[in-house]
This record gives structure tokens, sequence and C-alpha cells, in this order.
């Protein structure tokens, strides 16, 4: 699924220019495009069978019950969302997007939020599927010293 480019764009933008706390209720912020978040999550859900869930298993594909009802709730996939196109910045920065908030975004939702393994595994995996779609726009432009800086600043951990 090809995804507009200006929405992505907007979305990148705004995830640096608005710090983002992770936590279990994100602050409200405007968005220019509501529902993107939801989309990337749609995304996870039709591909839940290729994460990993208990015992290093294949997670069973989504239920009709997790597509009616996601097991995250939409201000966590939000706050997903913002982590992983600052992951994804990081990335194209090259600083370590891995340790410094990958890391400490999963050690978020498993020791604070206690999320079971296979709400850890759609919280990966929807922040795997939103650096791919941010990442197609990051690529075309050049990691400048300023956005650089800026998204040091956005990494959750030091």
């Amino acid at each position: 699924m090809r995804w507009q480019l200006t929405s992505v764009n907007l979305i990148a933008a705004m995830a640096l220019a608005v710090p983002f706390p992770v936590t279990a209720q994100a602050p409200a912020t405007p968005s220019p495009s509501p529902e993107l978040h939801r989309q990337f999550l749609l995304m996870a859900l039709d591909n839940y069978q290729r994460a990993r869930c208990e015992g290093n298993q294949p997670c069973a594909p989504a239920s009709a019950a997790e597509r009616a009802t996601p097991p995250i709730t939409d201000d966590q996939a939000r706050a997903i969302v913002a982590a992983a196109t600052i992951s994804t910045m990081a990335e194209h920065c090259q600083l370590d997007w891995g340790r410094r908030n990958f890391v400490p975004l999963m050690q978020h939702y498993r020791e604070r939020l206690k999320m079971n393994e296979r709400q850890m595994a759609l919280v990966g995996l929807l922040h795997g599927i939103t650096m791919g779609a941010v990442g197609e726009t990051v690529r075309r432009i050049p990691c400048t010293p300023e956005i650089k800086a800026s998204t040091e600043k956005r990494l959750l951990a030091p």
C-alpha cells in the first residue's frame, strides 16, 4: 500500500516538532491526519502472524474481536507511531535508534504497562511498519546537522 507523501511528511515533521511522552495516555495533540496511526495499526493487525509471540512462535492472526477492539489503545498506537517516526529519523541520521528509542519504548510497555506477549508483538510490529512507511519519505531528504540535533533531543535514552 502506498501512503500519501504529504501525510507521511506531516507526521514526520509533527513528531520532530512536538515532544512525545511514551505513556498510556498520550496528550491530545493536533494531527494532520487523525487516522494515520489507525491505518498503521490496521496494517499491523493484518500482519499479526508475522510477529513473534510466546515461545518465539508466530502470533495467531488477529481475531474479529481484536480488529473491532485492538489490544492496544488508540492513544498507545498514536504514541508508538510518533516514537517510530523518531526512530526513523534517528536511523536516517545514523543515531542508535534501537538502543536509544526502540528498547526504552518496549521496556516501557512491558514493565510499566505490563503488556502481555501478544500486545508486545503488536507494539513491535506497529513500530516497524511505521518505520518502513515513514522511511520511504525520510530517505529523500538529507540529514542536516539541525535535523540530527532535533532528533537526538527526542530520543528516549541518552
